[in-house]
């Protein structure tokens, strides 16, 4: 399907107001090689305040500290500014985890094996490395993208946040499984 161009003219826009990172590589392209144009955080910051309000409050935060950018921008949720991969990576002059010769560290391993929105990340690192950081983002941007109605989507939305169109995206439908039973609540 293709996608309407508004929706790509906004999806450019996020990305362009979210600023490149102080590496000059894009503040949404990750060390870790996750895309933050599709986190829930920094998709609620740039076009939906109300979800804002209601992931901060999950989270335990002020509104204005769940405001994100992307990893390398300025303004970043707490979680992303104590990150141990971004900082390990500037101390190593280091843009992405994929350069390390310690690639990938028991840190990075744990990391990914936590949340299944991190389920890609060695494919995405590998990408990075063959494409660059820029058409690497284009090209997550288009897996998380709802084949009905081009809405950009985040790992979390089952179902398009703009249309319902289920699932949501190329992502969702190859993670499903793990992405409902990471949202149900722990048994006690």
């Amino acid at each position: 399907m293709e996608q309407d161009p508004t929706c790509e003219d906004t999806m450019n826009q996020r990305t362009e107001q979210a600023g490149a990172g102080r590496t000059g590589i894009p503040a949404t392209a990750a060390v870790c090689g996750l895309c933050c144009d599709v986190c829930s955080l920094f998709l609620a910051t740039h076009e939906d305040p109300e979800r804002l309000t209601l992931l901060a409050a999950r989270m335990g935060w002020q509104v204005e500290d769940a405001r994100c950018d992307g990893c390398r921008a300025e303004r970043r949720t707490p979680y992303c500014r104590s990150c141990v991969l971004l900082a390990c990576a500037e101390r190593r002059g280091h843009t992405f985890c994929r350069e390390c010769s310690d690639y990938p560290c028991p840190q990075l391993e744990d990391f990914q094996g936590e949340k299944p929105h991190r389920a890609e990340l060695y494919q995405n690192l590998d990408r990075i490395a063959e494409v660059g950081a820029d058409a690497w983002l284009a090209e997550v941007k288009d897996r998380y993208t709802c084949p009905s109605c081009g809405a950009l989507n985040s790992c979390y939305d089952l179902k398009c946040r703009k249309c319902g169109h289920e699932p949501s995206s190329a992502f969702v439908a190859a993670h499903r499984a793990v992405i409902v039973e990471s949202l149900r609540p722990p048994v006690a």
